[in-house]
């Protein structure tokens, strides 16, 4: 008699988050945004890093907001946190205990060597360790823009904000939260509205430490004959706007994403479908909305955030 043996595969904490948010084919960024939790703090939850997490008490709390979104237990979740987290700390403590059993073997030093090598080093890392930590807090993260460079007059009122900071930083553009990747690059799509916009980008480190950089950004929309007409054979015409403070926007016409960015004030889009348009913002209080010509108004109060809008025919 023989036997066969089969590996069940059990799904953890982290790649059931990560399967719940290519369900609903959003990016860690937009989760960010909607839940107003750290990226990196989402990313270590997929990837299981308990190590990179603050208190159980905040993770509770990122735990039960995910569980909202995702529609999923919240109870549950935590359990299964508790009991990951519970399991890294044995193996850690486990691999340390090996690590100190296994000194070199023959190896002798006499006391008065011990304690002389012992004390210098203790004394270069506590040196080390207090310079770095004085600069740490001394001084305001590095913050580089590689675009737009310089103060300038646009005739689009479409920009890309792009630049680096340091990793760990957390990036803010007009106080929006923008993504930035483990190396510090980021990334943003900016919508402008007529006339001066100002553009304030912040880093901020783990000590509060932060760089502001500032551009100002002139659009002057050109000058075109004639003027836009929607499509007769799209039934849903949606007309975003925002103001007075500034919005994230995500607009998708029939399933296919239009636009994701930060809206700056007086700036707006039209968007056109056949079946529906589905609107995303971070400020429902800023975003008024046109709706096949029937003004919806503003959808909210200042800096509440309003998912998935479905607008049709």
């Amino acid at each position: 008699m023989s036997f066969i043996t089969k590996k069940v595969k059990t799904q953890t904490l982290g790649e059931f988050l990560q399967s719940r948010r290519n369900r609903l084919g959003l990016g860690v960024a937009e989760i960010a945004r909607l839940t107003k939790i750290q990226p990196k703090y989402l990313a270590a939850l997929e990837a299981g890093h308990w190590q990179a997490l603050p208190a159980p008490v905040y993770v509770k709390g990122f735990l039960k907001t995910l569980a909202d979104v995702y529609r999923a237990d919240p109870d549950w979740m935590l359990r299964e946190f508790l009991a990951e987290a519970s399991i890294q700390d044995n193996l850690a403590a486990t691999g340390q205990s090996k690590k100190e059993s296994t000194a070199m073997p023959g190896f002798i030093l006499s006391p008065k060597t011990l304690m002389i090598f012992g004390i210098g080093a203790l004394g270069i890392i506590s040196l080390a360790y207090l310079y770095f930590q004085v600069s740490s807090l001394n001084r305001g993260p590095a913050l580089e823009i590689f675009s737009p460079e310089a103060d300038a007059s646009v005739d689009s009122g479409l920009l890309v904000v792009s630049g680096k900071s340091e990793p760990g930083a957390s990036v803010y553009l007009n106080n929006q939260l923008i993504v930035a990747d483990t190396e510090g690059n980021f990334r943003e799509n900016i919508s402008l509205g007529p006339g001066t916009n100002q553009l304030i980008i912040k880093a901020v480190n783990k000590f509060d430490r932060e760089t502001v950089v500032a551009r100002s950004i002139v659009f002057v929309p050109k000058e075109i004959a004639g003027s836009f007409t929607a499509s007769s054979s799209a039934p849903v015409l949606v007309e975003v706007s925002v103001g007075p403070g500034v919005a994230w926007v995500y607009l998708e016409a029939d399933g296919v994403e239009q636009y994701a960015g930060t809206m700056f004030p007086n700036s707006s889009k039209m968007i056109t479908a056949q079946s529906r348009v589905v609107l995303t913002t971070s400020n429902a209080g800023s975003t008024r909305v046109m709706w096949n010509g029937k003004n919806v108004g503003v959808l909210g109060k200042e800096a509440e955030v309003i998912r998935n809008i479905e607008f049709g025919r």
